[in-house]
This record gives C-alpha cells, structure tokens and sequence, in this order.
C-alpha cells in the first residue's frame, strides 16, 4: 500500500510540472514581444520569468536550474542581470566543461554558482545611458566566501529585508572604450536589453570571469609595471608587509578568518616606492621583524604594532572605489581601526585622478576576488613610525647583539631613550656571534692583572665588555673613518687607567659603482653604506671583534717580535709588564736583537744576575708609562719641532713625532736629551731634526691594540738606556773570552776595560791640571779578540799553561817554545794581546763627551783605514770584503821577509762586534801575527847604539878609501912627468 501512495505522488508531481511548464512556454512568446516592444503581453515578475520567456537564453536558464539556483533568483529585486548569449555560453562550456550532465557540488560543466552570482549586479535596475556615461564599478551577488564551492547568497535570506551588517560582494568594472563599445570587465555588453519587474536585463558576448585574489592581481600590475624579469614581483614589498603585520588573508583567501571572507582595498606601494622612504635595515625591520624576534615576546609585539601602524594605512576594511565614490574628499576607515584615511579624489572629463593620506595614486579601481587594488605612486613615511637603533639592529637580524645589550644592562644604548648622543655600533650578525663564540663570551682570558691587584671577571662583566667595545663614541661615516682611522670605543677600566680602549678602521677603495668598503679590526663591514638613525651609525660585522689581547697574546702573532717575547720572558718582567695599566710598548724585531751583536750575547746569558737586570732595564725603556696612540704624535715640521715626550717603566724618556717620512721614536743616550734642554725648543727644526735624524727609531708597524694599550713595532735598533752599562768586561763574558780576560789581568792591561774619561777626569780634578790637558786623549779601548780555541791553538800559550799548571807530561815536545825561557814566552804574549788593543782617540772637548757613550760611527770599523795599536809604531789596517764584513792585517809588514822565503800572512776575520760604553769589542776568527823582529842584534837602546857605530863605521870607512884613491891618482900622474907649474 505504501508502494502505491508513492507511485501515485509521483504521477501527480510530474503532473504538475508538465502544466508549469505549458504556461511558461505561452508567457515567454507574449514576454518577447514586451522586451522587443512588439506586441502586449503579461509583464514580467522575476528574472527567470524572463529567462524562460526567450530561447535566447535557453541555455543560461538551463545552467540556473542545474545549479539549483532558481529560487534564490526568484527572490531578487531591483537588480542587473548580464546574460551570456547562447553561442558565448556553449563556447565556454565546451572549453571547460567536464560532461553534458554531470554536476560536481556547486559547479555545472565548467560554471559555478558563485560565477553566475557574478552577473547579478546588486546595485539597482541600470539604465543604458548608465553603463555608457563613465567607467564605473558595480558590486554584483557574488560572495567572496563562496569561491569555495559554498552558495552565494542564503535560500534563506529575504530580499525585501537588508540584513543587519552588509556583506560585500565581487566587484566588477564597466567601461566605455574607444570604439563606442560598453565592456564589463572586458567583455561587450551587446545593445539588446530586457525587462522586468526585478530589474533588467544585458545580453553580453562572452561570460565573465571572476577575478583572482588580491594577490595575484598584484603579481598582473608587476608584469604591467616593466620589463624586467622580476617586474612581477614589483609589489613584494606591500605582501611582504602584511604577512609581517599578520593579515596575510587579505591577500590570498587561504583560511576562513574575518580578513580572508571579507572584502578590502588594497593602496599598494610598489617597492620603488616603498625603497624610497625607508633604508636597507628599516625596510627588513618592518618586512621580517616579528620573525627575527620570534623568541623574545617583548620584542616581537613591538614589531608586529609598527609593522601594523605602517600596513594599516594601505589596506581598508571594505572595498573603496575611486569611480563609485566620486569627485571629493573621503573619509576611509583603515585596517584595524588604526585610524581613518582621507581620500581626496578628482575628476577631469570623466577620469579620476585621486591620492590617499597625500599620497598620489596612479593606477584606480584594479578588481579583484576580495577587493579592489589602487597602485600608490609616491608613499610617504608615516610621521607615527620612529625607529630607534634597537629597530634597526633587529631590521639587521643583529636580535643577538640586541639582546646580549639587553642582558648586559646596556639597553639605553640602542633602544632611543637618549637621542641626542651621538654614537657608532659595530654589530656583528647573528650567525657571526653563533660561529665565534655561540653567544658565551668567553674569551678563556677572564682574569686580567691590574695595575693594582687581581680582578676576577663575571661572565656578565665580560659581556658587557664585549658589548661596550663595539660602541664608538662619536658619530663616524666612511669618509670619517678614511680620516680618522683610530676610534675610541666605550671600554674604559682599570686595565687602561682609564683610557677608552681603541678599534682600528681601514677603508679601501672598492669598485667605483660599490664605494669603498670598511673593516674594524679585520672585521668587514657587509653595508655598502652604513645605517644613520639619528645621531647613531650603525655598521654590520661579519664577524665579532675580540677585545684587545693580552700583552703576549699580541705579540706572538708577529714571529718578527718573537725574540723580544723572549726578551721579557728571560728578564722575568711578563707579569710587571702585563700588569701595567695603560702602556705603550715600542717592540723590537728580531734583527735589532741579533744587530747588538755581542751585546745580545752577553744580555742572554743564562744565570748571570747582572745581565738579567740590564735586560731587564732594557726590556722596560720599552715600555711607556701612558697610552700613545699614532693619532696623538705630534707632527714635526719647518715651523713646529714639538714632540710627545713620555717617561718609561725604566726611568728613561722617549720622545714620539712624526714627519711626511713616518713615525718616530727619539731616543738620545746623553744624560740630558736634546727635548729635556731649554735651547732645544728655542733652536730651529733644522738643528734639531739633524739630532733627530742619528738618534730616532723608526715606526714600522703601529697601532697594535692591547688590553692595557697599545703597541708599536719598530721597524730597526732599539733602545739602550744609560742605566743599562755595557762595558768591554761584560762583552768578554758574552762571547766567554776567558782566555783574553785572563791575559789582560797577567798583564796589566785591565785598565782598557775601563772607561778612561772617567779616571782621567778624576786625576785631573785632583791635579789641579784641566787647563793644561791634552786635546788629542784616548777615550776608550777596542778589543780585537780571539776565541779561547785559537788562543789554545797558539804554541806560546800552550806552553805557558803548561807551566803555570805544572804539566810535564803534557804531550807537546815539538811546540817550538819549549825551551825558551817563561819570561821570553810571556814577553811575546804580552806584545800579541797589545796588538790586539787598538785605543780610540778622541778630539772633542771632554765636556762633550763625559756622561755619554762613545758614537757608534767612531767605533765601526771603516774600509781602509788604519788604527793604531798599544805596540810602539805598530798599526791595523781594516778591508771591507763585503757588506759590513771586514778583515784586520798589520800595515805595511813585507809580503816575504827574505827572498823566495815563506809568506808572512797576519791577517784576522771580524766574526762579531759588539758596542761598549767607551769602546767595541770585535771577535776574531784568528789570531794576528806579531810583526817580524830582525834575528841577530841588540835591540832597545842598544840597538840604536848599534845603528849609530855602523853608520860612523861606514862614513870612516869610506873616507879613508877616498884618501887612499885620491893619493893613487897623484902618483900616477907625477910618475907620468905631468906637474904644475
């Protein structure tokens, strides 16, 4: 019985439909001669009442009922339908449809609901003349929401009751071309139109499409805005903004949100634009700054509120039309409720032209999916937007750097509290700061030597140190840095007594088009120009800065210093030195250790107290009690001969000045130096640059920055202070001559070890004789020494050990001395050591010379010339076989002593020299040869008692053989009876 019942309602509702569709048919025919004005008939009530009036829009009619969407049309008043013609309408479905019957939710072969929905302009019955007047843009039925396969419009809603908060719908634009011709968005709207009670009707040819989202109506403007390959992305920026802001669903219609199913207007700036207002670090901090700091709340929550004080004054919260609003001035509620916009728009002959808060707009009513899209030509920086330094180190992604400030107590230094201090950041990037030392700062150097005690660092003291090394105060471009290469930081502590610690800037000349680039401390900057807020600079590292090494770290980096490490280590002043607070050190290199020569040997000797304080006292005349950077030395010129004086660790004093030739270090080793002396200032630069030019040290390599100062290499020499006695007797020990000392004392010659001025002056005070002194004294004594070996090599000195030490076995019967007598062996002995004392002359007033060391130039050697010795009328003469290389012979000794007898060489090698106070001390490969003596005669006075009888022997000699001859001759002529009248 059931089964009947249904069959029966099934009959009576095909029934039904058969009779509605006879009266639809008789009601289209007297409908088309209504529309076309041809005949009376029935008017019409609802738009598919004219649908199903005419077979010209058979096939729309047939894609409204297949879409269910009858009954909602049927409810529609005062609307405007645009109707695809039948040919437009099978073109596109067999473009896209997917089959004649099958039907996939909303969609029917290729249609959806919500593009149907599209041709219904919701705006009122629109009257031809309306569409041909001005480009104008009308909101059709289509919800935003429903491009998801949702419905359109409610089965629910009332069409004659408003709802209580309007919804947008897509939005379309007409526009008259050139050729006369109206278009909706693009496809022509044909002269037929139709009427009825809901509204009227257009045929149009073609369907049309509803635009993409505001997205992707961006990536078409791009494409429109240039050539380029990357044209399409010309509005990155303005997406970019938004998704930093959180209001990416204003874009894309991803998700279901308020700002994904609404409608909006987009003002986009493109990035030439938006470039032109903000810099590299502002624009990163407003298009990546939340995401920076993702992991510190505080931070984050400060980005997102500016990122969205700048993006909500581009994006209103409903769409916006230019041509629907009209020629005036506008009030527009921004996103967010920030605030509301002024739109000012203008129309000229039909066209509008209008700006957004002052900013001018260029393209107008771009349609999209969600919205509309006006293109801002100019932006403007909002005056609300102020960035601090901590916003552009975060625009940097310095959030490290940020942060460690933050946790060192240094915030006021970059989050904008006191703008009117001019400083200079030096930020390295986070992945630099993760790389050197992941955020822990130790730098496995926490316990720093003050010049009073110990002081144990705390992480956080180093922290802070770190993070106020890479504050500069003062305000530097890189032109300024060009100028101004030594900055002082903000490190200033117990280390330096109180002197800002310093960075070292270099600026090379890059390519032309990429300016010059900046290091700090071998630290490349990665900006091609530097961020400016204000009165702060902000350079971005590659790499962090170490704060200044310790003494010895510093040094051992340059294998050129590695002896004068060694130097200190030797005199045991690292730790006195290392602990000084604020310190210069003038570091020798190596070849100014090994050019002292025998000095060096001496001052090195392991275990010998008095040359562990003299290197001592030398190792601290390099150390100056004060901080010189090379910006501080004075420059010294033909008007000015002014230098920086200051006093070392040692006692002694260094002066520091600099000429177009370098930098330079005078050290004069008189007891008062020319810079102590009231006539040195008053005298011209000239007279004194000529003191300059023999005493100065040149500065090679400066600015080494340490923890407690800084360090300048010299580039030759060193300094040798007075209170750093060399003499001849501790020269001997360096080069262990134990033999040579010996014989002196053997001798009596001890006295050339001595400085003669001295005792001389003392002799003569106590004589009462200065007045009568000769000129022309000896002022000191160089030795020429043989090592221990070559003396042990010598027959007599063999022989004279032999018998001091008592030795008869000793195994030297062939030495030929072994039967002279000890008082002939030591008689020779003592002339071979004279020979090798040559005594130094010196013809300078005594008051010139007493309390300073004799001039090097007098002690050198010097090619061809002859010194005299302590033998009477013996003499040196010294060759220059190479480069400071030289030989010593005796001068004027014969070649061969007896015809085609043996060579007579005495001839000896400098191996090293050494400068005493009153004299040198050279070493000699071998001994010298004592000039021959003549084998047979008297010698000394009777010699020349022995000379004198044979030159009056000969002259009587000769004269009596003059006699006799003179009386032969007589006889032979008288005995020839030749006579004189």
């Amino acid at each position: 019985m059931p089964q009947l019942q249904s069959v029966w309602s099934l009959l009576a509702l095909l029934a039904l439909a058969f009779i509605w569709h006879s009266s639809a048919s008789a009601a289209a025919g007297s409908t088309a001669a209504l529309g076309n004005g041809d005949g009376p008939g029935r008017p019409l009530t609802t738009f598919v009442d004219l649908l199903s009036s005419n077979e010209r829009f058979s096939e729309i009619l047939h894609t409204v009922q297949r879409l269910r969407m009858v009954i909602p049309l049927n409810r529609v008043r005062n609307g405007t339908l645009l109707v695809p013609t039948n040919a437009a309408l099978k073109k596109y479905r067999k473009e896209h449809g997917e089959g004649a019957s099958r039907i996939a939710g909303a969609t029917y072969r290729g249609l959806s609901d919500a593009q149907m929905w599209y041709h219904l302009i919701g705006d009122g019955v629109i009257e031809a003349q309306d569409f041909g007047r001005r480009t104008m843009v009308w909101e059709s039925l289509s919800r935003p929401e429903a491009n998801d396969g949702s419905a359109a419009a409610s089965d629910d809603d009332e069409p004659d009751e408003p709802p209580k908060e309007h919804v947008f719908g897509v939005m379309l634009k007409t526009q008259l071309s050139t050729s006369g011709t109206v278009t909706a968005n693009g496809v022509a709207v044909l002269a037929q139109n139709y009427s009825c009670a809901a509204g009227n009707v257009y045929l149009i040819d073609g369907l049309l499409e509803i635009p993409p989202p505001i997205q992707e109506v961006l990536h078409v403007l791009g494409d429109s805005f240039g050539q380029t390959t990357d044209s399409a992305d010309e509005y990155s920026a303005i997406e970019k903004l938004l998704a930093s802001a959180g209001w990416s669903d204003v874009l894309t219609m991803f998700s279901r949100s308020s700002e994904a199913t609404g409608m909006h207007t987009l003002w986009a700036f493109s990035n030439h634009a938006f470039n032109s207002q903000f810099s590299y670090a502002e624009r990163s901090y407003l298009l990546n700054g939340p995401l920076f700091v993702a992991d510190d709340e505080d931070l984050r929550q400060a980005a997102v509120a500016d990122v969205r004080a700048v993006a909500s004054r581009f994006v209103s919260s409903e769409p916006v039309s230019i041509a629907r609003m009209g020629a005036g001035t506008h009030s527009v509620l921004s996103l967010g409720k920030h605030s509301n916009l002024t739109l000012v728009v203008e129309e000229t002959h039909g066209s509008f032209s209008g700006s957004i808060d002052g900013q001018p707009l260029g393209r107008l009513d771009v349609i999209a999916r969600n919205g509309i899209v006006h293109s801002v030509e100019q932006m403007q920086r909002p005056d609300s937007l102020v960035f601090s330094p901590q916003k552009v180190l975060v625009g940097l992604n310095a959030t490290a750097f940020v942060r460690l400030f933050k946790d060192a107590g240094l915030g006021d230094y970059i989050d904008g509290t006191r703008p009117d201090r001019k400083l200079t950041i030096l930020a390295p990037t986070n992945h630099a700061m993760d790389e050197a030392f992941g955020y822990d700062l130790d730098d496995g150097d926490d316990v720093v030597l003050s010049a009073k005690e110990r002081v144990q660092r705390s992480p956080r003291d180093r922290q802070r140190e770190w993070a106020l090394y890479h504050i500069i105060e003062g305000q530097y471009s890189i032109d300024d840095l060009a100028q101004t290469p030594l900055v002082r930081t903000r490190l200033a502590g117990e280390w330096t007594d109180g002197r800002p610690q310093v960075v070292k800037a270099q600026v090379h000349q890059a390519h032309r088009a990429l300016g010059s680039h900046v290091s700090f401390n071998g630290a490349d900057n990665i900006l091609l120009e530097p961020e400016v807020i204000g009165n702060t600079t902000i350079y971005l590292l590659s790499s962090p800065m170490s704060t200044p090494p310790r003494l010895v770290n510093a040094l051992i980096q340059n294998l050129d210093l590695s002896l004068f490490v060694a130097a200190m280590g030797a005199s045991n002043t690292v730790d006195e030195i290392q602990s000084e607070a604020g310190v210069t050190v003038l570091a020798p290199v190596v070849n100014a250790f090994a050019s002292l020569g025998l000095v060096w040997s001496y001052l090195s000797l392991p275990g010998d107290l008095d040359a562990r304080a003299d290197l001592s006292r030398l190792i601290k005349a390099h150390v100056l009690t004060r901080p010189v950077y090379s910006d501080e030395i004075p420059m010294h010129t033909d008007s000015s001969a002014d230098m920086l004086v200051v006093k070392a660790l040692n006692g002694n004093k260094v002066g520091l000045y600099r000429t177009p030739r370098g930098m330079f270090a005078f050290v004069d080793q008189s007891e008062q130096p020319p810079f102590m002396r009231r006539s040195a200032r008053s005298s011209t630069s000239s007279r004194l640059a000529s003191v300059l030019d023999s005493s100065s040290l040149k500065i090679s390599e400066p600015d080494m920055l340490l923890q407690t100062g800084v360090a300048h290499v010299l580039e030759s020499g060193l300094i040798l202070p007075l209170n750093v006695e060399i003499t001849s007797a501790k020269l001997l020990r360096g080069m262990r001559a134990h033999i040579f000392a010996d014989l002196l004392e053997r001798f009596n010659l001890t006295y050339v070890l001595e400085d003669p001025r001295g005792e001389a002056r003392t002799a003569r005070s106590s004589d009462g004789d200065d007045e009568n002194e000769d000129p022309h004294t000896v002022a000191g004594y160089s030795l020429l020494v043989p090592s221990d070996k070559s003396w042990r090599e010598n027959p007599a000195y063999r022989e004279l050990m032999r018998r001091d030490h008592e030795d008869i076995s000793a195994d030297d019967s062939d030495n030929p001395w072994r039967n002279a007598t000890t008082s002939d062996i030591s008689h020779y002995l003592g002339r071979l050591v004279r020979l090798h004392v040559i005594p130094i002359i010196d013809s300078s007033p005594r008051e010139a010379s007493e309390g300073k060391r004799l001039p090097t130039k007098q002690l050198a050697l010097a090619d061809r010339t002859t010194y005299p010795t302590l033998l009477d009328d013996v003499t040196l003469r010294a060759h220059e076989f190479a480069t400071d290389r030289f030989s010593l012979q005796l001068e004027g000794a014969p070649f061969y002593q007896t015809p085609g007898g043996v060579p007579f060489v005495s001839v000896a090698t400098v191996v090293r020299s050494g400068i005493a106070r009153s004299g040198a001390v050279f070493e000699l490969d071998s001994l010298l040869r004592l000039p021959p003596v003549s084998s047979s005669g008297p010698g000394g006075w009777k010699r020349v008692a022995w000379n004198a009888a044979v030159w009056l022997t000969g002259i009587g000699m000769g004269s009596g053989l003059l006699g006799v001859s003179g009386y032969w001759v007589r006889q032979w002529w008288t005995r020839a009876d030749y006579q004189s009248l």
